[in-house]
């Protein structure tokens, strides 16, 4: 979210799908080495949420030789959050998606969801969260 969206929460890790794997991971912990950093750094654990859906207007932010880097779509970013439905770890991504967005109801989120993650409907504990979202950008109680 800070890389592609400008999102102010930042975390202590990248969450990143990669290939080839090994040869990724063995770099990554190269440069955690050289920078101090953790040794997780770039963590492939969010590829389980990631959809199988293609991304169709996923953004490309870096090109280089051997690199390529891109971030999933607004879209695919709010589906991912939505079907996780993490109230402190997404809410405030969740925020920041819906207005960037202009979705203001639940059903528009569900219709974004379903076409992202055509064989996982929002969980209860999801609906509940988006409603908060909403109601909290739209300034209700």
């Amino acid at each position: 979210m800070v890389l592609a969206y400008d999102a102010r929460r930042a975390t202590r890790d990248l969450d990143a799908v990669f290939e080839p794997h090994g040869v990724v991971v063995e770099e990554a912990h190269a440069v955690a080495t050289e920078l101090g950093l953790s040794p997780y750094w770039l963590n492939d654990q969010a590829s389980v949420y990631v959809s199988r859906t293609a991304d169709d207007h996923a953004r490309r932010v870096f090109d280089h030789p051997g690199l390529r880097v891109s971030v999933a779509s607004p879209e695919h970013l709010l589906a991912m959050k939505a079907i996780a439905g993490r109230r402190y770890a997404d809410q405030e991504d969740l925020s920041v998606l819906v207005a960037m967005l202009g979705l203001s109801t639940v059903d528009e989120v569900e219709l974004i969801t379903s076409r992202v993650f055509p064989d996982e409907p929002l969980t209860d504990r999801s609906r509940l969260l988006l409603v908060d979202v909403l109601d909290a950008r739209h300034g209700s109680a």
